[in-house]
């Protein structure tokens, strides 16, 4: 099991401290997006669907999208936003374009939210301490797992 970190936005003052960066995106720029996650965060969890809510920032270099920061969960009903699918291309990484692209997102999401959520495996010191640049501290440890099969003692009825 992979060991996360459950984190809240609970010093939104932090991210003024950074000049956001980034572009919305659409649904047009879903194959530099894919071509990203490819090369940058195989194994994502990004569904194309996410896209169509408005709450994708993604930043361009020489004409190729290089670093991103979306949500899996937003909801102005309940005013609250899950970050997720954040990346930044290998070539460009260091640059602080991860922590400018995380901050636009914010910046967009003040708006329709007022709880702003994430979740980021603990053993991600780099986006652990990006995040906590912004204003997140750490509220939960959980762990994930993947369910491959069925438990020996469960077999079908019948």
């Amino acid at each position: 099991p992979a060991a996360h970190l459950k984190m809240a936005l609970t010093d939104p003052a932090r991210l003024d401290r950074v000049t956001p960066v980034g572009r919305p995106l659409s649904v047009a720029d879903l194959p530099q997006l894919h071509a990203l996650y490819a090369e940058a965060y195989p194994g994502n969890w990004f569904d194309p669907r996410m896209l169509r809510t408005g709450q994708y920032v993604g930043v361009h270099d020489g004409g190729a999208l290089v670093a991103v920061a979306g949500v899996h969960v937003w909801s102005p009903a309940y005013r609250v936003a899950a970050l997720g699918n954040v990346t930044t291309h290998p070539r460009v990484r260091g640059r602080g374009l991860g922590t400018a692209v995380v901050a636009a997102l914010c910046h967009r999401l003040r708006d329709s939210v007022e709880h702003v959520t994430l979740n980021v495996r603990a053993d991600n010191g780099t986006a652990v301490r990006l995040y906590e640049r912004l204003g997140f501290t750490r509220v939960a440890d959980y762990g994930e797992y993947i369910l491959t099969g069925r438990p020996e003692n469960q077999r079908p009825a019948g």
